[in-house]
Protein backbone atom coordinates (compact mmCIF):
# COMPACT_ATOMS: atom_id res chain seq x y z
CA UNK A 1 0.00 0.00 0.00
CA UNK A 2 2.92 2.24 0.74
CA UNK A 3 4.12 1.38 -2.45
CA UNK A 4 0.94 2.72 -4.14
CA UNK A 5 1.24 5.55 -2.22
CA UNK A 6 4.62 6.24 -3.21
CA UNK A 7 3.96 6.27 -6.65
CA UNK A 8 0.85 8.74 -6.85
CA UNK A 9 3.04 11.00 -4.91
CA UNK A 10 5.74 10.86 -7.65
CA UNK A 11 3.36 11.59 -10.36
CA UNK A 12 1.32 14.38 -8.34
CA UNK A 13 4.75 15.90 -8.28
CA UNK A 14 6.05 15.25 -12.11
CA UNK A 15 2.59 16.94 -13.40
CA UNK A 16 3.18 19.79 -11.42
CA UNK A 17 6.38 20.63 -12.05
CA UNK A 18 5.87 20.15 -15.90
CA UNK A 19 2.48 22.20 -15.36
CA UNK A 20 5.09 25.29 -13.84
CA UNK A 21 7.28 24.71 -16.57
CA UNK A 22 4.60 25.45 -19.07
CA UNK A 23 3.60 28.21 -17.25
CA UNK A 24 7.08 30.12 -16.78
CA UNK A 25 7.93 28.85 -20.59
CA UNK A 26 10.20 31.26 -22.49
CA UNK A 27 10.33 34.02 -19.20
CA UNK A 28 13.51 34.95 -18.24
CA UNK A 29 14.36 33.76 -14.29
CA UNK A 30 14.14 37.51 -13.37
CA UNK A 31 12.01 40.25 -15.34
CA UNK A 32 13.19 43.89 -15.39
CA UNK A 33 10.32 46.58 -16.04
CA UNK A 34 10.91 49.02 -18.63
CA UNK A 35 10.75 53.11 -17.27
CA UNK A 36 9.58 55.36 -19.59
CA UNK A 37 10.11 59.16 -18.61
CA UNK A 38 8.23 62.44 -20.57
CA UNK A 39 10.45 65.60 -21.92
CA UNK A 40 9.35 68.50 -22.04
CA UNK A 41 5.60 69.02 -20.23
CA UNK A 42 2.80 66.55 -19.70
CA UNK A 43 -0.02 68.75 -21.59
CA UNK A 44 0.77 71.07 -23.79
CA UNK A 45 -1.29 74.04 -26.21
CA UNK A 46 -0.29 73.92 -29.48
CA UNK A 47 -1.53 75.84 -32.27
CA UNK A 48 -3.04 74.49 -35.32
CA UNK A 49 -1.31 74.61 -38.68
CA UNK A 50 2.39 75.56 -36.92
CA UNK A 51 4.63 72.72 -37.21
CA UNK A 52 5.18 70.34 -33.54
CA UNK A 53 8.21 69.58 -32.78
CA UNK A 54 7.38 66.20 -30.20
CA UNK A 55 9.90 66.56 -26.96
CA UNK A 56 9.65 62.68 -26.94
CA UNK A 57 10.67 60.58 -23.77
CA UNK A 58 13.67 58.79 -22.56
CA UNK A 59 13.77 55.36 -21.14
CA UNK A 60 15.85 52.44 -19.31
CA UNK A 61 15.51 49.04 -18.68
CA UNK A 62 17.84 47.75 -15.85
CA UNK A 63 20.05 50.56 -16.20
CA UNK A 64 20.17 50.69 -19.70
CA UNK A 65 19.11 53.43 -22.08
CA UNK A 66 16.65 52.15 -24.10
CA UNK A 67 15.51 54.97 -25.68
CA UNK A 68 15.47 54.04 -29.68
CA UNK A 69 12.95 50.90 -28.47
CA UNK A 70 10.37 53.22 -27.91
CA UNK A 71 7.07 53.17 -30.08
CA UNK A 72 5.07 56.34 -30.36
CA UNK A 73 1.50 55.96 -31.36
CA UNK A 74 -0.58 59.16 -31.71
CA UNK A 75 -3.10 60.67 -34.35
CA UNK A 76 -1.50 63.74 -34.33
CA UNK A 77 -0.01 65.49 -37.77
CA UNK A 78 3.23 67.11 -36.10
CA UNK A 79 3.93 68.89 -39.61
CA UNK A 80 0.58 69.91 -39.43
CA UNK A 81 -1.28 69.92 -36.55
CA UNK A 82 -5.71 70.23 -36.99
CA UNK A 83 -7.86 71.85 -34.36
CA UNK A 84 -8.50 68.77 -31.34
CA UNK A 85 -7.35 66.97 -28.87
CA UNK A 86 -4.50 64.14 -29.11
CA UNK A 87 -2.87 61.72 -26.33
CA UNK A 88 0.94 60.84 -27.54
CA UNK A 89 1.71 57.72 -25.84
CA UNK A 90 4.91 56.60 -26.05
CA UNK A 91 5.83 52.78 -24.47
CA UNK A 92 8.49 50.09 -24.23
CA UNK A 93 8.22 46.47 -24.50
CA UNK A 94 10.79 44.19 -22.10
CA UNK A 95 11.95 40.71 -23.39
CA UNK A 96 9.15 38.87 -21.59
CA UNK A 97 6.32 40.67 -23.22
CA UNK A 98 5.40 43.66 -20.50
CA UNK A 99 5.24 47.01 -21.21
CA UNK A 100 5.52 50.64 -19.65
CA UNK A 101 4.68 53.91 -20.86
CA UNK A 102 4.25 57.35 -20.78
CA UNK A 103 1.57 59.60 -22.07
CA UNK A 104 1.61 63.56 -23.42
CA UNK A 105 -1.85 65.47 -23.83
CA UNK A 106 -1.64 68.13 -26.78
CA UNK A 107 -4.63 69.89 -26.99
CA UNK A 108 -4.54 71.75 -30.49
CA UNK A 109 -6.15 75.30 -30.70
CA UNK A 110 -6.91 77.56 -33.77
CA UNK A 111 -5.85 81.13 -33.51
CA UNK A 112 -9.44 82.34 -33.65
CA UNK A 113 -11.01 80.01 -31.01
CA UNK A 114 -9.42 81.38 -27.45
CA UNK A 115 -11.64 79.21 -25.35
CA UNK A 116 -9.77 76.17 -26.16
CA UNK A 117 -7.50 74.87 -23.36
CA UNK A 118 -7.01 73.36 -20.47
CA UNK A 119 -9.09 74.92 -17.47
CA UNK A 120 -9.09 74.43 -13.69
CA UNK A 121 -12.65 73.92 -11.85
CA UNK A 122 -13.01 76.87 -9.53
CA UNK A 123 -13.65 76.24 -5.43
CA UNK A 124 -16.33 78.61 -5.77
CA UNK A 125 -18.46 76.28 -8.25
CA UNK A 126 -21.86 73.92 -6.67
CA UNK A 127 -24.00 72.02 -7.15
CA UNK A 128 -27.46 73.07 -6.29
CA UNK A 129 -29.94 70.61 -4.35
CA UNK A 130 -31.67 70.53 -1.51
CA UNK A 131 -28.72 72.82 0.24
CA UNK A 132 -25.71 74.07 -1.89
CA UNK A 133 -22.37 71.70 -2.06
CA UNK A 134 -19.24 73.71 -3.11
CA UNK A 135 -16.28 71.83 -5.14
CA UNK A 136 -13.43 72.32 -7.22
CA UNK A 137 -9.67 72.17 -8.50
CA UNK A 138 -10.76 69.26 -10.74
CA UNK A 139 -9.26 69.69 -14.68
CA UNK A 140 -11.36 70.64 -17.48
CA UNK A 141 -10.69 70.41 -20.96
CA UNK A 142 -12.14 72.40 -23.71
CA UNK A 143 -11.71 71.71 -27.52
CA UNK A 144 -12.61 73.27 -30.37
CA UNK A 145 -12.78 72.48 -34.00
CA UNK A 146 -11.95 75.59 -35.93
CA UNK A 147 -15.70 76.57 -36.63
CA UNK A 148 -16.56 77.68 -33.47
CA UNK A 149 -17.64 74.30 -32.33
CA UNK A 150 -16.60 72.95 -28.91
CA UNK A 151 -16.27 69.87 -26.72
CA UNK A 152 -16.21 70.24 -22.91
CA UNK A 153 -14.53 67.23 -21.02
CA UNK A 154 -17.35 67.23 -17.98
CA UNK A 155 -20.47 69.87 -18.06
CA UNK A 156 -20.44 68.69 -14.53
CA UNK A 157 -17.05 69.97 -13.76
CA UNK A 158 -16.13 66.43 -12.48
CA UNK A 159 -18.49 66.00 -10.01
CA UNK A 160 -18.94 61.81 -10.42
CA UNK A 161 -15.86 61.18 -11.97
CA UNK A 162 -13.37 63.23 -9.35
CA UNK A 163 -15.64 64.52 -6.70
CA UNK A 164 -17.17 60.94 -6.33
CA UNK A 165 -14.65 58.65 -8.20
CA UNK A 166 -16.55 57.00 -10.45
CA UNK A 167 -14.02 57.44 -13.30
CA UNK A 168 -14.33 59.02 -16.59
CA UNK A 169 -17.58 57.05 -18.04
CA UNK A 170 -19.26 59.49 -15.52
CA UNK A 171 -18.23 62.62 -17.07
CA UNK A 172 -20.93 64.64 -19.31
CA UNK A 173 -19.12 65.58 -21.97
CA UNK A 174 -20.85 67.92 -24.13
CA UNK A 175 -20.67 69.54 -27.25
CA UNK A 176 -21.40 73.50 -27.30
CA UNK A 177 -21.03 76.54 -29.83
CA UNK A 178 -19.39 79.59 -28.55
CA UNK A 179 -20.08 82.60 -30.31
CA UNK A 180 -18.03 86.08 -30.65
CA UNK A 181 -19.54 87.72 -27.68
CA UNK A 182 -18.50 84.47 -25.66
CA UNK A 183 -22.41 83.10 -25.33
CA UNK A 184 -22.21 79.13 -24.90
CA UNK A 185 -24.96 77.13 -25.94
CA UNK A 186 -25.68 73.87 -25.79
CA UNK A 187 -25.90 71.51 -28.84
CA UNK A 188 -25.75 67.74 -27.11
CA UNK A 189 -24.73 66.08 -24.22
CA UNK A 190 -23.67 62.69 -22.87
CA UNK A 191 -22.90 60.42 -19.81
CA UNK A 192 -22.15 57.25 -20.79
CA UNK A 193 -22.28 55.80 -17.13
CA UNK A 194 -25.86 56.25 -17.03
CA UNK A 195 -26.75 56.76 -20.74
CA UNK A 196 -28.41 60.06 -20.08
CA UNK A 197 -27.68 63.90 -21.11
CA UNK A 198 -28.03 67.08 -19.47
CA UNK A 199 -32.01 68.81 -19.45
CA UNK A 200 -30.51 72.27 -20.42
CA UNK A 201 -27.60 74.83 -20.05
CA UNK A 202 -27.80 78.40 -19.47
CA UNK A 203 -25.86 81.07 -18.45
CA UNK A 204 -22.92 79.83 -20.53
CA UNK A 205 -20.39 82.53 -20.86
CA UNK A 206 -16.44 82.45 -21.53
CA UNK A 207 -14.84 86.00 -20.69
CA UNK A 208 -11.50 86.01 -23.17
CA UNK A 209 -10.12 89.00 -21.62
CA UNK A 210 -9.81 86.67 -18.14
CA UNK A 211 -9.58 83.43 -19.61
CA UNK A 212 -12.45 81.99 -17.18
CA UNK A 213 -15.67 79.97 -18.53
CA UNK A 214 -19.23 79.23 -16.64
CA UNK A 215 -22.34 77.91 -16.93
CA UNK A 216 -25.31 76.28 -15.46
CA UNK A 217 -26.31 73.02 -16.24
CA UNK A 218 -29.78 71.36 -15.05
CA UNK A 219 -29.20 67.54 -14.97
CA UNK A 220 -31.50 64.46 -14.76
CA UNK A 221 -35.15 65.06 -13.03
CA UNK A 222 -34.61 66.02 -9.46
CA UNK A 223 -33.15 68.44 -11.20
CA UNK A 224 -29.34 68.99 -9.90
CA UNK A 225 -27.96 72.43 -10.89
CA UNK A 226 -24.51 72.42 -11.50
CA UNK A 227 -23.16 75.75 -11.73
CA UNK A 228 -19.35 75.36 -12.89
CA UNK A 229 -16.68 78.17 -13.01
CA UNK A 230 -12.94 77.43 -14.20
CA UNK A 231 -10.11 79.16 -14.94
CA UNK A 232 -7.80 78.50 -18.27
CA UNK A 233 -4.43 76.96 -17.20
CA UNK A 234 -1.80 79.48 -18.21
Amino acid sequence: MKKYISLFAVSIAMVTMTSCDKDTEGLTDITYYPVVELQGPAYEIVTAGQAYTDPGSTATLDGEDVTDRITVTTDLDFSNPKPGYYPITYSVTNADGFSAGATRYVLVAAPDEPASGFYTVSADSYRDYNGITYFGGYPLRVVGDGNGNYQISDLLGGWYEYRSGYGPTYALTGNVTIGSDGKITLVDSYLIGWGDSANSLTDGKFDVATGTITWNVSYTDYPFNFIVNATKNQ
